[in-house]
């Protein structure tokens, strides 16, 4: 078996900002390494850290992140970031503070990245070109004592008294430390399929909480918005279970998308029924009582009032005419019945989830090693010493805006010091 001191499984994010924080030096030559190698030229002595990636090549979903633009964090105080991750942010508050997003952006211009916060709080690079990202990670490994095998699988694990033997397909290494940065099972043709969690759970007993696709677009019930595809609607407030979340709504030809259904979908599931108000903060009894003011005497059509006096979308507001029949009506003419209806049309429509997207269309996966299994201040499992969760692999799901990166980040960074520390 080749002896590596470290072995990371998968060459995304996080794999690759642990390979990056990682102490490099060649390793040393011992009676074990001797006794244990079949062959001293097996011993990888100027390379401290194996990647092993699945797939042909690194940070496939990377690439992808931000629509290739790469939104690599978020602005701010880093404790405004814990609201970000639903109910799991409590668990991560210690990791994300230790190692924030000031210092993701000090390590990245460290490595000669120019970045830069757009007006939302986004961070990305300034080519605003995802592949300068991956490019500026692999130019610092590449200075580095680390070895990346591409089309490398792993099929299996087993534990040694002093490490891990680990099993692709052709090849079996040994290592002292074993870091697992595999992903969830967004994106499957990227790589992160899920097969890793299956391996966890047959070979060291993991305990995996049940993958789930979160970060995605929502089915609903009759939905007959197909026809604004591609229509944003700013700061809409949405319902769900006494919950309330705020964001920008975009219909799209066969669902509700956008940062306010996406960053809500892991509360979702079929059945749950969504109360969605699009021109929040205005109320159902405010709108009525501006409405009883707005028209009398007034003698513009609805859709007309709607996309002049409130701004909505043109289209928005012929579709809701259309819906409600009163499109051929002026506002002076509306009873009291309809402008009762209208006012709930607008701040209190309702849409029952009929499905979510599968995790083709999913950002993120809700689900995977549950957070028992790890001691949260250094990424390590509470079972075997040496073993080692960062990243997407975790059960921890953020919302779109950077929050995802920042945590492959902060994890990856957590469990390096905890390795470097016991060199």
């Amino acid at each position: 078996m080749k002896y590596y001191e470290n072995i990371i499984v998968g060459a995304g994010a996080s794999g690759l900002y642990c390979a990056c924080s990682l102490s490099t030096g060649k390793l040393k030559k011992d009676e074990s390494d001797i006794l244990y190698c079949s062959e001293l030229p097996d011993i990888a002595e100027n390379h401290s850290t194996l990647i092993l990636e699945k797939t042909a090549r690194p940070g496939t979903k990377l690439l992808m992140s931000g629509s290739g633009q790469c939104n690599i964090t978020h602005g701010g105080s880093i404790k405004d970031f814990i609201s970000h991750y639903g109910e799991s942010g409590r668990a991560i508050r210690g990791i994300l503070q230790r190692h924030n997003n000031i210092e993701l952006c000090k390590f990245f211009e460290s490595i000669s990245l120019s970045l830069t916060q757009r007006e939302d709080g986004k961070v990305f690079p300034s080519s605003m070109n995802s592949r300068d990202v991956l490019n500026a990670l692999l130019a610092k490994l590449s200075k580095r004592n680390t070895t990346l095998k591409y089309n490398s699988p792993v099929a299996g694990i087993r534990t040694l008294d002093d490490g891990f033997a680990v099993f692709t397909h052709k090849e079996v290494f040994r290592c002292k430390n074993l870091i697992v940065a595999t992903g969830g099972c967004s994106y499957p043709s990227t790589g992160s399929d899920g097969e890793m969690f299956k391996v966890l759970s047959r070979d060291l007993a993991i305990k995996i909480s049940e993958p789930l696709p979160a970060l995605t677009p929502v089915y609903v019930e009759n939905y007959n918005y197909g026809d604004l595809s591609g229509m944003s609607l700013k700061d809409v407030v949405m319902t769900i279970d006494k919950k309330t979340f705020r964001g920008d709504l975009l219909f799209t030809h066969k669902n509700l998308s956008g940062p306010l259904i996406l960053n809500s979908s892991r509360y979702m599931k079929p059945g749950i029924v969504l109360t969605v108000n699009f021109i929040a903060p205005v109320s159902g009894p405010e709108a009525i009582t501006r409405f009883k003011s707005d028209f009398p005497g007034n003698g513009k059509s609805l859709q007309s009032y709607m996309a002049g006096d409130m701004y909505l979308p043109k289209r928005f507001a012929e579709k809701i005419a259309l819906e409600l029949d009163i499109s051929d009506k002026k506002v002076s003419q509306l009873s009291g019945g309809q402008i009762k209806q209208l006012a709930d049309a607008l701040t209190a429509a309702s849409f029952t989830v009929s499905g979510l997207a599968g995790f083709r269309e999913a950002m993120v996966t809700k689900g995977g090693v549950e957070l028992s299994e790890v001691d949260m201040s250094c990424m390590c499992s509470k079972k075997y010493k040496g073993l080692y969760f960062v990243g997407e692999v975790l059960d921890i799901d953020g919302d779109t805006g950077g929050y995802n990166l920042q945590f492959a980040y902060s994890s990856a960074r957590a469990a390096a010091d905890d390795i470097n520390a016991g060199k």
